[in-house]
């Protein structure tokens, strides 16, 4: 994997455009790959035969990870071949990987002697805990059928209802009294469609990503302070005109950067940061500012 920006660190393979067993040569397009900045194309620096693909389509790869075997003729063998470069770590096994091995029954150990050996019996976990809850309800809810039926019609939770019957038993006519008109209802029956902190997990690209950490990293580490300043910009307007009928092109961000330079060539004390590793301030004998630009 090629190191093609300043920041870049890993990139993922977008397309490949030769496949195994392709003669490559000098100059081809190999294959597309998606940095923390843009989408660039990579080409063979030298000719040979593409052997193995190691970094597939949508696989993350780090800067000087091989992605490929080739070989100078087709007919090469590669079995046993250690690419060169940084080599993927392999993973420890997850928890559910390790459940799935078969595992060996260790000895049971014997009860002292005089002493009995006591089993408690395993419950199996109750999967469906709404059943539970809907079958206390059931027993302890007192309502005439005619209310159940029409609170099932009406959408009712009849277990809100408060019973104007014998001993609190809910009757037809509680229901116009326990639901007030022009409310939406959900029924007692109606279950959620979804588990409760459910969720579905989007990769991040490769620029997204590099975007998250530098601004995780600037907000935790940066000291941040805001200044809010009334300018009359009509002269920068005017200029701004001026130099467009002349046929250059500025923004009004090309003038802020270069504002920004200036108050820094001014202010030289601004223009540092602060070295966390070694604890101390570094002052910085080039101006230089960077500004994100959306792609």
């Amino acid at each position: 994997m090629p190191k093609l920006s300043p920041t870049m660190e890993e990139g993922t393979i977008v397309k490949w455009h030769k496949k195994e067993g392709d003669e490559v040569k000098s100059g081809d397009l190999l294959f597309e790959v998606a940095t923390d900045k843009a989408t660039v194309e990579h080409e063979a620096l030298d000719g040979g035969f593409l052997r193995k693909i190691l970094i597939p389509e949508g696989k993350e790869a780090r800067v000087n990870e091989a992605v490929a075997i080739f070989t100078a003729s087709k007919s090469e063998s590669i079995e046993g071949y250690t690419p060169e470069g940084i080599q993927k770590e392999e993973s420890a096994p997850s928890d559910k990987e390790e459940e799935k091995q078969p595992q060996e029954k260790a000895p049971a150990k014997s009860a002292p002697a005089g002493i009995a050996q006591v089993h408690f019996p395993i419950e199996p976990p109750l999967e469906d805990y709404s059943f539970a809850f809907d079958t206390e309800m059931k027993e302890r809810l007192a309502a005439s059928p005619l209310a159940k039926k029409l609170a099932k019609e009406k959408g009712i939770d009849i277990t809100s209802v408060k019973g104007s019957g014998p001993d609190g038993r809910v009757m037809s006519r509680d229901l116009d009294l326990g639901q007030p008109t022009n409310v939406a209802t959900f029924g007692a029956g109606e279950k959620p469609t979804e588990v409760p902190g459910s969720f579905d997990a989007v990769p991040l690209t490769p620029m997204r990503k590099a975007i998250s950490e530098k601004l995780q990293a600037a907000k935790t580490f940066v000291p941040h302070f805001y200044v809010q300043q009334d300018i009359d910009v009509e002269a920068m307007v005017t200029l701004r005109a001026q130099l467009k009928e002349g046929g250059i092109k500025v923004t009004f961000n090309d003038f802020v950067m270069r504002a920004v330079a200036l108050a820094l060539r001014q202010h030289p004390n601004i223009n540092a940061g602060f070295d966390s590793e070694n604890k101390q301030i570094v002052r910085f004998k080039t101006i230089d500012i960077a500004v994100a630009v959306s792609i």
